[in-house]
């Protein structure tokens, strides 16, 4: 018998679940806790410190990666930098 450990799993741990409500259509980004809130004062530069992942989810905790289609239809781009700063 065998023991199987997934290793494409990111365990997100202090996380913080920004969410932005845009076309209709929510989009989440996994933040640390303590980051958030330098970012949003101005203190925190560095976006790759506040980020746990560089990616836009429709569900963080279930782990829904947003479709292609839809954040083309949300925010006119499909790259994921410019749509952080939006």
């Amino acid at each position: 018998m065998s023991i199987f450990t997934p290793t494409n799993q990111i365990r997100l741990t202090n996380v913080a679940v920004v969410r932005m409500k845009r076309a209709g259509k929510r989009f989440e980004i996994a933040c640390y806790k303590n980051k958030v809130v330098g970012w949003r004062s101005g203190v925190e530069k560095d976006l790759d410190e506040v980020l746990q992942t560089h990616s836009v989810f429709v569900n963080v905790s279930k782990g829904q990666v947003a479709k292609k289609e839809d954040l083309i239809s949300a925010f006119g781009t499909d790259d994921q930098t410019e749509i952080y700063f939006d």
